[in-house]
């Protein structure tokens, strides 16, 4: 009965530092939209832009860099994931069935505001974003400290 007991209570605290850890580990999303917010970002030209796409599904995020066209700030084309060689490709990722919808062509382009796509839906439910992170504002730069009065 001890024995059983002790498994228990090392079953417990395992299963919530598990949960605690797994809490924990960074979310990409939630950083870059912070940031995206804390900092602010200047208009996005238009043309073919580096940026950062993360794929949401739950709580859980992943980041990828990639690049999408833009015409009057708003995403007219995405052209792919960038992969380690540098070069591009295709997105593996279909836009739910509601992007495709010909009554409303106006669906088809994703807005831009401060930096940051509105979020899109795929085909399997992963709600998917972009950030412009060339056109992120750099930091405010931070009053200098006087020394401490002993040290002159």
């Amino acid at each position: 009965m001890k024995n059983l007991l002790q498994l228990l209570l090392i079953t417990s605290v395992l299963f919530f530092a598990g949960t605690f850890s797994s809490q924990a580990q960074s979310n990409c999303y939630d950083e870059y939209t912070k940031l995206f917010n804390d900092r602010g970002a200047s208009a996005v030209p238009d043309g073919i832009q580096e940026v950062v796409v993360t794929v949401r599904e739950g709580g859980k995020s992943d980041c990828y860099m990639g690049k999408v066209e833009v015409k009057d700030n708003q995403i007219v084309n995405t052209l792919g994931l960038i992969l380690e060689d540098g070069s591009l490709k295709k997105f593996g990722v279909k836009l739910n069935a509601k992007y495709n919808d010909p009554k409303n062509p106006a669906i088809l382009y994703m807005d831009i505001l401060n930096g940051m796509s509105s979020a899109f839906l795929s085909d399997d439910n992963k709600l998917l974003n972009i950030f412009f992170i060339k056109q992120l504002n750099s930091r405010s730069k931070a009053v200098k400290l006087a020394p401490p009065a002993s040290s002159l």
